[in-house]
């Protein structure tokens, strides 16, 4: 458990010290960013370990870290005897983890003591079994972690690319002429429980969960979202997103986003270029939810390449547009697939061996 430094001693000037976390505010998908440091610490998590959040609303949840931290009250660092132990142990957590939380059940301030997780019952196959186990579920998170990376990567480039571009040509066009923007429907309404899931802002930002809404109805083609398609949230926290989950319905706040004379992955790349435009705009709204309206995608320009350019562009881009998708959808699969697995293989249900070669293929 973390024992957290004088405040005096922490700084937030890079590398004066050892970085410092203190809790989720710092996590990542995976790996922490750190924001502060401390030449003065107690407790330290080393490379491999699992950071495990045992304080307030965040409690439970977990990053590895990549390197040696200062860790705070707020974080706990959980080691096995060996690496593989370590990966083991983690996603024995995972699998655990309701039973850890229901610790906390009613408590106005969620908190997990070092008690609490030295008397966590662990399941406890033979060295060979947990080493294998490890071997697979990592597996499939390594890959996992590379395609997050990639779908950093691309979009990325797409925008170095276009900024190379404007810096040679430029047109401004209004937001409007980007593309065209339909608003979803009031689709949660009496919803059936079955059929397609009816995207939220919650959806887009968080993935799909227990509050998820399904529903049956027929809309619109240009109220389904399919896999590529592009979404913009216009309430609330106002965002570019691209579907890559199975066919949905588009609810309400959400705009789907049809590319006409542009192609898709600089309507994207341009769309996120203003996206803290209308942020700005929702922000200074005096309402609970800020927005904006129709009016402010017409008002607002954008810089675009010529046409000439765009086309030149659009060869190399284009495919790497394609490729971003694919790697997106990869991804969901490999998690379905590591979640499908996790419970069976830490039961004894199925072994390792069986599942091996099938999951070296597919990462």
């Amino acid at each position: 458990m973390g024992l957290s430094p004088k405040g005096h001693l922490v700084s937030a000037e890079p590398g004066s010290g050892l970085p410092l976390l203190n809790g989720p505010t710092e996590f990542g998908v995976t790996y922490p960013t750190p924001r502060q440091w401390t030449r003065k610490w107690s407790r330290t998590a080393e490379p491999g370990d699992t950071l495990f959040c045992v304080r307030g609303s965040t409690t439970g949840r977990m990053n590895v870290a990549q390197l040696q931290y200062a860790i705070g009250r707020g974080v706990a660092a959980i080691r096995g005897a060996t690496p593989a132990d370590t990966r083991f142990i983690r996603y024995a957590i995972v699998n655990g983890l309701p039973n850890i939380l229901a610790l906390t059940s009613g408590s106005v301030f969620p908190n997990i003591s070092a008690g609490d997780l030295r008397n966590f019952q662990l399941p406890w196959p033979d060295e060979k079994e947990r080493l294998a186990i490890a071997a697979i579920l990592g597996a499939l998170d390594d890959k996992i972690e590379s395609n997050r990376l990639l779908v950093q990567l691309i979009p990325q480039v797409i925008r170095a690319k276009v900024l190379a571009a404007l810096a040679e040509h430029r047109d401004e066009v209004a937001v409007t002429a980007l593309a065209g923007f339909v608003n979803g429907g009031a689709y949660t309404k009496g919803a059936t429980g079955t059929g397609r899931m009816v995207i939220r802002i919650a959806d887009l930002n968080s993935g799909p969960g227990r509050s998820t809404v399904y529903n049956d109805i027929d809309v619109p083609d240009d109220r389904t979202a399919r896999p590529g398609d592009i979404l913009m949230s216009w309430s609330g926290s106002l965002d570019v997103y691209r579907w890559a989950l199975e066919e949905a319905i588009v609810n309400q706040h959400i705009f789907k986003v049809l590319p006409t004379d542009y192609p898709a992955w600089l309507v994207f790349d341009r769309l996120e270029a203003v996206i803290h435009v209308f942020q700005l705009v929702a922000r200074d709204k005096a309402t609970t939810m800020g927005h904006i309206q129709r009016g402010h995608l017409e008002t607002t320009r954008v810089e675009v390449p010529t046409t000439a350019d765009i086309a030149r562009l659009d060869k190399a881009l284009s495919p790497l547009w394609d490729r971003l998708l694919i790697v997106e959808q990869e991804t969901i699969k490999l998690a379905r697939l590591r979640d499908t697995l996790l419970p069976e293989l830490l039961s004894g249900r199925i072994g390792a061996p069986e599942v091996a070669e099938g999951v070296e293929a597919a990462a």
